[in-house]
């Protein structure tokens, strides 16, 4: 008896339960959310002052976090600042051309290379918050010597998991204000895949030539930081022309535009949106100064 007891119980289950590591016949993989919600981040940065900015900048993921965002996009360079808000400072590299309404300040000192310590806080906030984050930088390589840097407008892309996935250089510089700094980008275009669709990255003034490079890949949505500067009010561009732009590509975007903390003598600022892949606007900033977020339900990729 106690020997076929022994049989038995070195059985392996063959009705009802599953044994340890298997997969029972009748279970179903987890269903995919049909909805995902992200946040634009429209915020001001300060030239330079990256402790600032970052502490700025972490409080306001934390918020959108909270509000239940799984991906939350950040302005162009935010945490190192792209003009300072009266648009009279400038980074300017030694030996580069700046316009004369300029001042020029040494980008040398608060460029930070990826990885960095910029990436490694904002990974490991992405990691504690589970979402998908944005992180805009001006950025140093040293890959043709420490005599020789190049400076690059990047966004990189942290994963739930605190990962660095996706790491993007703007291809197009704007040439006014960023021929006196920045290097194109020679990392072509970045693309990941999250549990709710394929993700892409372009900043700013890439939209009028990135889209055509994502098309190949099908992306659901590009995840787009802004510093926007014009002579025009911003809303046409933002309401109007960014969507007629995006529409026939039939992907959604993120777009998070700069904002300032009073109002100056310029245009561009505020105006964050959210357009569907169905080149509508379904979200937009409300304010135009200090700091706000913009959230949207997205559909999730089919």
């Amino acid at each position: 008896m106690r020997t076929l007891l022994t049989f038995l119980i070195l059985l392996p289950p063959i009705f009802g339960a599953t044994a340890p590591g298997a997969t029972s016949v009748n279970q179903q993989p987890p269903v995919a959310p049909k909805t995902v919600k992200v946040a634009a981040v429209q915020c001001s940065s300060d030239l330079g002052d990256v402790a600032a900015n970052t502490r700025k900048l972490t409080a306001l993921v934390q918020e959108a976090a909270k509000a239940g965002a799984k991906f939350v996009v950040l302005p162009e360079t935010a945490i190192t600042g792209y003009l300072s808000q009266d648009l009279k400072t400038n980074w300017h590299v030694k030996g580069m051309p700046i316009e004369k309404r300029f001042e020029g300040k040494d980008p040398k000192g608060f460029a930070e290379e990826v990885p960095g310590a910029s990436t490694k806080h904002f990974c490991a906030l992405a990691k504690e918050l589970g979402i998908y984050l944005t992180v805009p930088l001006l950025e140093v390589d040293f890959t043709k010597g420490k005599g020789a840097p190049r400076y690059f407008n990047t966004v990189c892309l942290a994963s739930p998991k605190g990962e660095l996935v996706a790491h993007y250089r703007k291809l197009t510089p704007w040439p006014y204000p960023e021929k006196s700094w920045a290097t194109a980008g020679d990392r072509g275009v970045q693309v990941y895949d999250t549990e709710y669709g394929r993700v892409g990255l372009g900043i700013c003034f890439d939209i009028h030539t990135v889209l055509e490079k994502y098309e190949p890949h099908a992306i659901w949505c590009l995840l787009y930081p802004i510093a926007w500067v014009d002579q025009e009010h911003p809303a046409e561009w933002m309401w109007e022309k960014l969507p007629a732009r995006v529409k026939p590509f039939k992907h959604h975007l993120v777009g998070a535009n700069w904002s300032v903390d009073k109002k100056p003598d310029w245009r561009g600022y505020g105006f964050s949106v959210i357009v569907s892949n169905e080149g509508k606007v379904v979200a937009g900033a409300k304010s135009l100064y200090g700091s706000e977020i913009v959230y949207a339900d997205l559909p999730t990729a089919k």
